[in-house]
This record gives C-alpha cells, structure tokens and sequence, in this order.
C-alpha cells in the first residue's frame, strides 16, 4: 500500500496568522498608497507585432529535432561593481533561428552603459551579486503597442488589471483569467529573499509598451549564497513570457564569506557551469502568440499535425496543455543551444547549475553510456553529487546513483533548481546527459513523456590527478548549510488551529465548487469534486484552474503576519496529477526522498504537490492526538495509526532581515507587502490558479 508522503515545509521567512480559521484570510490591513513611477521610454521604435517579411523556413514544422553539438556556453555574466549592479534590460521582439527556424520572439536585450548598444540573447544574462548589495536596473518595455490585438496583447475589454482585494463576478473572473496581456511585462527574482513591494520584486507592476520603470532590489546581508533565477511575471501571460525566453539566472555568492561554498577545497577552482533549461514553445510558424486552439488573436493561424496512424487527418494544436509539448516535438534547450556538447578531462569534476525555467515538462536528469540507443533502455552509469536544491546548500553531499532504480533522482519540475558536483567517468568516450522517460503518473502534465538528450559530454585527454578528482564529504558541507530545521518545540506549538493554513489546488468543475465555503484538504477528497473521470464541461459549467475551489480574483488575500512558525497543509484535486506549489519572498523545509531511499528534509521554494490514491480520504489532525518527538516519523505514523495520509503537511515561517544596504529605517517593515503564491504550471497561473497573500506586521 502506498502512502502519500508527508512533507514539512518552513516557509523560512515572514509568515504567521493570527486567527484560527481554515483560511486565515483577512482584509482589515489597506495596502499603502504608494503609485508606481512609469517613464516614457526613449527611441520607442518597436519592431512590427508580426512581421510579414521574415523569411519561411520548413524546419519550424512539428518534426524530429536532431542534436546540434554546438560548444556548450554560459551566459553572459553581469556582475555587481562597488556593490551595485547598474544595467538596462529591455523586452522586445527578435528574430533568432532555433533548430533551423526562423523564430520571432519575445526576447530580453540588455546593455551595461547607455549609450551601449542592446545585446540580444534567447537566454537572459547571469546576474551576479554578493550579499549587501543592491540589484538596481531599467526594464523597458519595448514590445509594439496593442492596437492589432487589444484584447490579448493587453488588458483588452473586460480584462482588467485587478490586484485589489475587491472580489469579480464569474463572468469578470473568467475574462481575467483568460490568458492576454501577452505585450506589457515586469520582472520577478525567483527564489530571492528580498522585499515585494514598491520597487523591489514587485509581480503586481505591469510595464505596458512604451514604458520602463527603475527596479531598485535590495539583498541582505544575511541572505543565503546560491543559485537563483527572473523571468517575467504578469497575469495572464507568464507562460507566454517565460516560455519565449524571458528568463536568466541569478547568482548571490560573495568570494570573501566563509558561507561560499565555492570556496571549500574540492569545490574552488573547479569550473562552474549554469545549466538554464527552456522549453520555447513556438509554433509552426515560428511565433508564440496563442495559448489555446479555441482562444486566438484575428490574424494568427493555429497549426496543425496530422494524426499518427491517420494519413491525411489533421488536428490544431494548442501551444499549452497536456500533450501539447509532446506533440510539438520541440527540445528542452540549455541556455538556447539544441543539445549542446561538453568536453571534460576523465575524473574531471564540474560544479553544475541546473534551472528549470521551463513551463510544463518534467525533467529527469541522468547520464547514459556513449552507445545508447532511444529505442533501447538506456543504461544510466556513474552519480550526480547534489549540494543544494532551489540555490540552498543542504550542508551535506547527496550522492544519487543514476543506475538505482529503487532510489531514482528526484525529477525538476518547473521552478526548481539544483547544484550538482558532477564527475566524468575515468574511461574516455561520448556521453550523453538526458532526460529520462515518466510514467504518466509521475509526469507534471499526466502524459507520458520520452527520453531525449540534453547535453553530450566528450571525455577526452589526460585524467585529472587524485587530488582534483576528490569529492567534498558531507562533514565538510556542513558549515555551508543555508538554514537550519525548525525546532521541536517550534513544531510542537505549531499543531495549535491557530497556526495551521491549508490550501488547495484544484483543476476541475467550477460546478462542483460554487458556494462551498472553508474547503480544506481534510474535508475534500477527489470524490467530492471532479476525479478526472468526468470530461471538463460535463456537468454544464466552466472548467475553473484555482486555490482553494477560488480562481485569482474571487479568492480573497491570505493575510499573515510577521515572526511565526506554522504549519500548511497542501494537496491537489481535480484533473492534475500534481501541482507545483511556489511561494514567493520565502523560502521553506520540505521532505522528500533521499538517495539512499530515506526521507529527507531539504530547503526550497517550489514543490510538486502530487494527488494520488488515497488523496481526500478524511484525516483527523495528529497534532491534536499525539505528539510526534521525531517529527521525520509523521509519515510512519499515519501508515501505522491511520492506514492513509490525504494531503502534505508544511511547516513555514516568515522572517525578515537583520540588515539592508543603504537602509537605516525599519527594516521590517521593508519586508511587508503584497505578493503571490500559484502553481508553478504557469500557463495554470495565468488562468486563475494563484492567490494574492499579503504580510503585515501587527507590531507596527
């Protein structure tokens, strides 16, 4: 019997509520009022929306897309100078040739200086500070205006821009969460411990054609070293967005702290390579500038693929949604290279920086022989050596052995990130770096997907000597761990009502919820709403994506307070599989399973919430029963005492930091403010399955 496992999540920063509702939602705090300063963009020229001369190529077709072997490259790296990084970035239309098509896209180009010119790239540049320093840049907005296309391109009739706490109508909702908005822009640091309000990481700021606005992110000087990312965030067109390239790494490491875990002797001076995964989902015609087959701007044509085994059957395919990707036949690229290729030296080891800044596709790392074959099994051989997850050093070397099959890798699902000291094999030869197959049950979109290459890895030349083909022990990892465990008291007093937030996602029926009122994952099973069996639509209503049964405008902001630990309990229902559950300012404690098949606890920003067999079944809360000394032991627990765990347990708290640069006033309240936490599907974000959580500190 498989139990679903129990994971505790300490959301390690500003959270805690004060009420003892299911919810805890409350709205009595107003938001400041403080307008955000827009400015007219310079030389506004934006190239045209859709360009009638860009020239054809049939390579954009949906078709078998060979590796390309071109030399694997970092991005460009822009670093911090006297602790700032000064840059100007701009979105825009550019024409880049992907895997032999001619591709128009909405793309960043940056520059240091301004009178520099803007470099173009499909992957944004690698930003690199230090702790204490500030991240301050223009982003401008330099797509063309929305006169083609009102209603996608920005907020259109009846969309809106809706932020407020004031709650839609289901027709209002529905327009809003219908995906536009796909030309007007922001800038989100993924993972970053920094301020969400005013000019720093602000999701709610929309930057429409022609504007720019200057971002001023602070970093503390307590926040933890690591590897971290952007991309666009505005609602209802992330997936768009970041699915074309708007994305680019961020590196917080400082050469001089003893917390750079590049700097522990088997890790200094080895090379560092980022690994940013894209899955860029243009079309036939080379464009993305359409979700769904049914939900299209005037003048874009939807492609088509004939039906396998239906000679001359053709059917139109959505740019998202289950299957869709498969289909499409597209690669996940590594900082826009179609299979690039890596040189190593035998025993040579490499610091490896994976990102997956991907929409849908669930990606699991493995290293297979030089004579693989995809028709065969392929035959994974030799480890990948994790020191941290989502840019967080664990303290410890988590050696997962990619020929076990009973203790697998654990996948990246989108938003997530993870650091590897990978060794090359000591016999000289072609490798390959893949993705391996998932199971429809363990793939983000419930589909089964194939393996395909990634990178191919050419060992060649002298092996390294014995010392530089040492790997770091855990003991010496220790001193570079990111954050330490909640207590056991702090655990104890966070089984109280009062500390308990519960959220759920749920793809399903608007039917099956409409006037439901405090649904929780202990109270609704799969039973209760739509178990995927039913068709969407089947019961006559809408198909809603949503938290809590609420999609983003009609659920209400989840209002919590500074300075506590408390606990979450997340699930999912409905037709997913599993949800990406991400949560912005923070990161969190998480269990999963580690190498060697035993839980483990890990911290994080992003977690697939899986629904299985047993999700919904009703479930008597144990911290009011028992409590549990060695809380690692919850998950045999409930195995032994009640048979079956319906949903994943978190524990969270909210922080706030010791010190900013250049900021002499109340820190803490730097810290409050509005931001989101959603399903890190983003074209599942963009169509309602996020919700707006607002910190507030009751001292103040």
């Amino acid at each position: 019997m498989r139990m679903k496992k129990s994971v505790f999540i300490a959301l390690s920063a500003m959270l805690s509520a004060s009420c003892s509702s299911l919810e805890h939602v409350h709205t009595h705090h107003k938001q400041s009022q403080w307008q955000p300063n827009y400015f007219d963009v310079k030389d506004y020229n934006p190239s045209a929306y859709l360009p009638s001369s860009m020239p054809s190529s049939k390579d954009c077709e949906y078709e078998y897309i060979p590796p390309e072997l071109a030399p694997f490259e970092n991005p460009e790296v822009l670093s911090s100078i006297k602790g700032e990084l000064n840059f100007t970035m701009a979105v825009q239309y550019q024409q880049r040739e992907i895997a032999k098509c001619n591709t128009w896209l909405r793309n960043y180009a940056y520059k240091r200086n301004p009178n520099d010119k803007f470099k173009s790239a499909l992957v944004g540049p690698t930003l690199r500070l230090a702790p204490g320093e500030i991240l301050r840049f223009r982003l401008e907005n330099r797509l063309p205006g929305c006169d083609k296309a009102p209603d996608y391109l920005c907020a259109g009739s009846g969309h809106g821009s809706h932020h407020s706490d004031e709650l839609l109508s289901d027709a209002q909702t529905k327009k809003m969460n219908t995906p536009h908005n796909f030309n007007v822009t922001n800038f989100h640091t993924h993972g970053l411990w920094v301020s969400p309000s005013k000019r720093s990481d602000n999701v709610l700021l929309e930057l429409q054609p022609g504007k720019g606005f200057e971002y001023e992110i602070r970093i503390p000087e307590d926040h933890p070293q690591g590897t971290f990312w952007y991309h666009a965030h505005v609602h209802g067109s992330t997936a768009l967005q970041v699915s074309s390239g708007m994305a680019g790494a961020i590196i917080i490491e400082s050469d001089t702290s003893e917390k750079n875990i590049a700097t522990q002797p088997q890790i200094k001076g080895k090379a560092d390579n980022i690994f940013v995964l894209q899955q860029v989902a243009y079309d036939c015609n080379g464009i993305i500038e359409y979700y769904e087959v049914g939900d299209t701007p005037a003048d874009v044509s939807v492609c088509t693929k004939e039906i396998p085994g239906q000679p001359g059957k053709f059917e139109k395919l959505s740019i998202f949604g289950p299957g869709s990707w498969q289909k499409m036949q597209r690669r996940t690229l590594i900082n826009g290279l179609v299979v690039p290729q890596i040189k190593m030296k035998p025993n040579e080891i490499q610091r490896w920086r994976f990102i997956h800044a991907g929409v849908r596709e669930t990606v699991k790392l493995s290293v297979v022989e030089s004579n693989w074959n995809k028709s065969l099994n392929p035959k994974p051989l030799g480890f990948l050596n994790q020191i941290s997850v989502d840019g967080l050093n664990t303290g410890q070397l988590d050696r997962w052995d990619l020929a076990n099959k009973d203790y697998s890798i654990e996948p990246l699902q989108p938003g997530y990130r993870a650091d590897y000291l990978y060794q090359a094999p000591s016999k000289a030869g072609v490798y390959w770096l893949v993705d391996l197959d998932s199971a429809p049950h363990k793939s983000l979109q419930g589909v089964p997907e194939d393996t395909a290459e990634l990178l191919q890895i050419v060992v060649e030349g002298n092996p390294v000597g014995t010392a530089q083909a040492k790997l770091p022990t855990s003991n010496s990892l220790l001193q570079y761990q990111a954050h330490k465990a909640p207590t056991e008291q702090e655990i104890r007093q966070m089984t109280h009502d009062t500390y308990i937030e519960n959220m759920m996602f749920y793809l399903g029926e608007r039917a099956s919820v409409k006037g439901r009122d405090n649904i929780s994952c202990q109270d609704v099973s799969n039973a209760d709403l739509n178990d995927g069996n039913a068709p969407p639509g089947s019961k006559g209503g809408d198909v809603i994506f949503s938290v809590d049964g609420k999609p983003y405008g009609q659920i209400e902001t989840r209002e919590l307070e500074l300075g506590q630990w408390q606990r979450w309990d997340l699930c999912t229902r409905g037709l997913a599989p599993m949800h990406p559950f991400h949560i912005h300012v923070n990161p969190f404690y998480a269990q999963r399973k580690g190498p060697d098949g035993n839980p483990q606890w890990v911290w994080r920003d992003t977690l697939a919430i899986e629904k299985d067999e047993y999700s919904g079944v009703p479930f008597h809360d144990i911290g009011k029963q028992v409590y549990i000394k060695d809380y690692h032991d919850i998950e045999k627990y409930v195995s032994e005492k009640q048979g079956k765990a319906p949903h994943t347990v978190i524990y969270s708290k909210y922080r706030y930091p010791n010190s900013l640069p250049g900021f002499k006033g109340n820190v803490k309240q730097q810290y409050t403010g509005d931001f989101v936490l959603h399903c890190h599907i983003l074209d599942h974000e963009d169509q309602g399955m996020m919700q707006k959580v607002r910190l507030v500190d009751s001292k103040q």
